[in-house]
């Protein structure tokens, strides 16, 4: 697998609460993270360390695992990574509030299983189609699903960034979780709202199309970003399947 991680902090954020990740387990298996943290002053940014460390560490330790073990796994340590972030939250006043989405696939026997709470997201590329693999925990979300909306007037809803679901926000919360076969050289894209909310799919699948390098593909997503404002913190990590990572 080749993969690409990058966050750049955007061109108005004074500071960057986004964190990416890629981590191995001890049989070599691949975990792609990513959380975009948010909160006062920089306690987004504790957040979402605290959460894709408290995960991505944790996958580090554990042992070789199969397609269904892993959903379970999942579940469990994005839900305790949410208790210790929303715990830290309480016992500290400068950390009142703060919270993060989290977005992760886990590549397992040739197939991808996908974790994500909050509004960041995961897509696959399979050189012709950009597929979403995330429903947004969002209010403009909801209005999509309840056909109130439209895909385009979503893209610049004043409400947009009304997140449904918040690691570190309450005691419970839902942790969405599906799996997808993959197939050689299709591309893996987790995102933060930085970049989908300053570029459509279109656009994405385009520039992923674009470069058949991992790393420059990354930073020309990031850069069309910026170059279509940057309102936000952007993040992505961008992973070619290879041929032993199917098998």
């Amino acid at each position: 697998m080749e993969v690409s991680q990058l966050t750049d902090t955007g061109q108005i954020r004074s500071s960057n609460q986004d964190q990416v990740g890629v981590f191995y387990n001890q049989a070599e298996q691949a975990l792609l993270l990513l959380c975009d943290g948010m909160g006062g002053h920089n306690a987004g940014d504790v957040a979402s360390e605290m959460a894709l460390y408290a995960v991505g560490h944790a996958w580090e330790e554990s042992p070789k695992t199969d397609t269904e073990a892993v959903q379970t796994w999942l579940e469990d340590n994005i839900v305790s990574a949410n208790d210790r972030v929303l715990q830290a939250s309480e016992k500290y006043n400068d950390l009142s509030g703060m919270g993060t989405t989290i977005v992760g696939i886990a590549i397992i026997e040739g197939k991808g299983i996908v974790a994500h709470v909050g509004d960041s997201r995961a897509y696959c590329y399979d050189g012709e189609i950009l597929k979403p693999l995330t429903r947004d925990h969002s209010f403009v979300q909801e209005l999509l699903d309840m056909n109130m909306i439209t895909p385009s007037e979503a893209q610049n809803h004043p409400q947009k960034n009304i997140v449904t679901q918040t690691v570190g926000v309450s005691e419970d919360i839902k942790v969405d979780i599906s799996v997808f076969a993959l197939e050689a050289q299709t591309m893996l894209l987790l995102c933060s709202d930085g970049l989908t909310d300053m570029l459509t799919d279109d656009d994405i699948g385009q520039i992923i199309a674009s470069d058949e390098d991992v790393n420059q593909a990354a930073q020309a997503l990031i850069a069309a970003a910026n170059q279509a404002g940057g309102r936000d913190n952007i993040s992505v990590v961008l992973a070619r399947i290879e041929g032993g990572d199917v098998s």
